[in-house]
């Protein structure tokens, strides 16, 4: 990087007294003295001694001229208060300063053997204090957002906020602070600490057409340029009920050049060792281990994974919550050509809750309580029942629809679903798509070619957004509609022995269950991360408004935004308070169940800004990047590059020492 010298003056005026040098000159060149005429009587001896004198004489005077003409010089530069910079910047400090400490989990990173990343920032803002004089007001801010930037500090007082911050769970990306920043209508110089993770590109593309402002951004660069952690994990079923196959499976994600090898990962269930396994993970690469889930095991809800790491460690567990979920609530409603196939299917089994309604007999708040409603071969819906199903579907529910060959189209309609005729030819059914996540877990070998049954295409879903399962022409039997809320799932024709041979296939029986177990888990979730802004739970217990849910991790209890939509309780992810770890849920005192937390996997990445990019952004008028080790360092690079150096004690001194060899020459030479 090119380096520029800059000598500036705070009084420029002042040099017009250098004009003034020109009186020694010429006092020198024209001695202006009177001469006094003394006679005597013989003057050789007097000749002889004036023209020794003379040859004497000369160099001396010239010297004291110099030292008189230095004195003034160096006495009027000292008046004009030179100011040294060592690059070309014409930026001065403020008076109010900003100073923002990235204290996320990355900056536990290490950056020397017995330095992490997050104590070298802390060195780094004691320094920027240091290089502003006593009057300067100081604000601060840190990714937990846990002061106002109206609240104004001293040097002494900012210093001790330092020594109080903690390392913090909250990440923030360049925009979000500059964003803050300019809401509080903060102006002057902002100090931006941080190692620059890279969350976007061209993030930092505000700062520079932030003309506001100057900023100073000093990044810091740590030893480690790899990581291993947890990209994701899933249970292959998406459900935890009965004696049905499961596995949990775990994604571990390797960000950088190295290689890792015999990475010890290990499953927990309340803290007691259930599997471990010993992994590669190839560079830039990604490796899925498995985990045989036992049902009867113990402690599903508080499970964790974990891996060792030594290299980064606040990334190194994975916390999970594999609730097993209660009885499915499944309610029919029946039209009066319906099949006994869905009651035979669901009713008297341990894994659900059947309920069936006659058409014209419907309990709408007993509806409303299901997970899934069959409307099973329905030739017309009554306003009562679709009022019910509208209802239902905004609280995010599943609808199960078996047509009839007398149904009205524009009933559908009022549910958001375009339905129409089609060719009524039968056809057999294709191959199930296994890349499909509805098959999770249906089959045992998806190598082998199933036998599939019959349908005829009788009704076409317009707006679909899935076919579960198609006919070998392409069309849908079973498709997923296109909703903005809940789910809806429409069959191509009724269950009628005419019209399909689907009820008494084989697939028919994992394909319901299915349907009405995803309807029940579709809001349960392993795991949230601290940077969602929302987390859905699903109740077994009917709340009001008025009953206040917490989240509890054991120490300290959180009273986020919430709501209660039908059986679900929504809750604002409080990011700022929380941590990675397990909650549980409690009304009062009582438990309705646990949800786990991690941290976002922005704070895993290694990807960073350069210190090119950084120097690219510099160029920018209001930008400038400062590298520093310590503080020590920022304090130079401040004062040097954009305070500058006051030289003017320095002129006065050499004014004062050019003075004193002037004396010094006229008294002994």
């Amino acid at each position: 990087m090119t380096i520029y010298t800059a000598l500036t003056f705070a009084n420029p005026a002042v040099l017009w007294g250098l004009l003034a040098l020109a009186i020694p000159v010429i006092i020198h060149l024209f001695n202006f003295r009177r001469v006094k005429r003394v006679q005597f009587s013989n003057i050789a001896l007097l000749k002889k001694v004036k023209e020794e004198s003379s040859s004497k004489r000369k160099p001396v005077e010239l010297l004291i001229l110099l030292s008189r003409l230095l004195f003034l010089a160096f006495l009027i530069l000292a008046f004009a208060q030179p100011i040294f910079k060592d690059n070309a910047n014409d930026q001065e400090l403020s008076d109010e300063v900003l100073i923002y400490l990235d204290n996320s989990l990355s900056m536990d990173m290490p950056v020397s053997s017995q330095q992490s990343a997050f104590d070298r920032a802390y060195s780094l803002s004691t320094g920027v204090v240091d290089a502003y004089p006593e009057s300067a007001k100081f604000k601060f801010l840190e990714n937990g957002y846990g002061n106002s930037l109206n609240t104004s500090y001293t040097a002494s007082t900012i210093k001790d906020r330092f020594t109080e911050l903690e390392l913090s769970g909250v990440g923030r990306s360049m925009d979000e602070i500059q964003s803050r920043i300019a809401a509080s209508g903060f102006r002057g110089d902002v100090y931006l600490i941080s190692d620059f993770q890279k969350s976007r590109e061209n993030e930092l593309g505000n700062i520079a057409s932030d003309s506001l402002r100057n900023y100073y951004l000093m990044p810091i660069e740590g030893e480690n340029n790899s990581n291993l952690y947890f990209d994701t994990a899933y249970l292959e079923n998406s459900f935890l009920l009965g004696a049905m196959k499961n596995n949990l499976k775990v994604v571990l994600k390797n960000e950088g050049a190295e290689d890792f090898e015999d990475v010890n990962l290990r499953l927990f269930f309340d803290d007691q060792l259930a599997s471990t396994a010993l992994l590669n993970v190839a560079a830039n690469g990604i490796t899925e281990h498995v985990f045989e889930i036992d049902q009867s095991t113990k402690g599903l809800n508080n499970a964790k994974v974990t891996l060792d790491d030594s290299k980064v460690l606040f990334d190194n567990e994975y916390f999970l919550t594999l609730n097993n979920i209660e009885k499915v609530i499944v309610h029919e409603v029946k039209g009066p050509d319906s099949n006994g196939f869905i009651e035979q299917l669901y009713a008297d089994n341990e894994l659900f809750n059947y309920k069936a309604f006659n058409a014209n007999n419907i309990d709408n708040n007993e509806l409303l309580q299901s997970d899934i409603i069959i409307l099973n071969q329905l030739s017309d819906f009554s306003n009562q029942l679709i009022s019910a199903l509208k209802t239902f579907l905004e609280r995010n529910g599943t609808v199960l629809i078996i047509p009839s060959v007398e149904s009205n189209f524009q009933t559908f309609s009022q549910l958001g679903l375009t339905i129409r005729f089609d060719s009524d030819e039968r056809l057999g059914l294709g191959q199930p798509n296994f890349q499909n996540p509805f098959f999770d877990g249906v089959f045992e070998n998806t190598n082998e070619a199933i036998a599939m049954p019959e349908a005829s295409i009788t009704y076409r879903l317009i707006n679909s957004e899935l076919g579960v399962l198609n006919f070998k022409n392409g069309r849908e039997f079973l498709s997923k509609a296109e909703l903005t809320l809940g789910n809806a799932y429409v069959f191509s024709s009724d269950f009628s022995a005419e019209a399909t041979s689907f009820p008494s296939h084989s697939l028919f029986v994992p394909v319901m269950y299915k349907l009405a177990l995803g309807s029940k888990v579709n809001l349960s979730k392993l795991y949230y991360l601290t940077d969602e802004q929302t987390m859905v739970y699903p109740l077994e217990e009917s709340l009001t408004a008025n009953d206040i849910v917490t989240l509890s991790d054991g120490e300290n209890k959180i009273t986020p935004d919430q709501r209660i939509s039908g059986k679900s309780l929504i809750m604002e992810i409080p990011k700022d308070e929380l941590k990675a770890g397990h909650y549980t849920i409690l009304k009062g005192e009582t438990e309705l169940g646990t949800i786990a937390f991690n941290q976002s996997k922005a704070e895993s990445s290694v990807e960073r800004h350069s210190i090119d990019e950084l120097e690219t952004i510099a160029q920018a008028k209001n930008i400038n990047l400062i590298q520093a080790e310590d503080g020590i360092e920022v304090n130079r690079e401040l004062t040097a590059g954009i305070k500058g150096i006051n030289l003017w004690k320095y002129a006065l001194m050499l004014g004062l020492l050019f003075l004193f060899a002037e004396v010094i020459l006229i008294r002994y030479l």
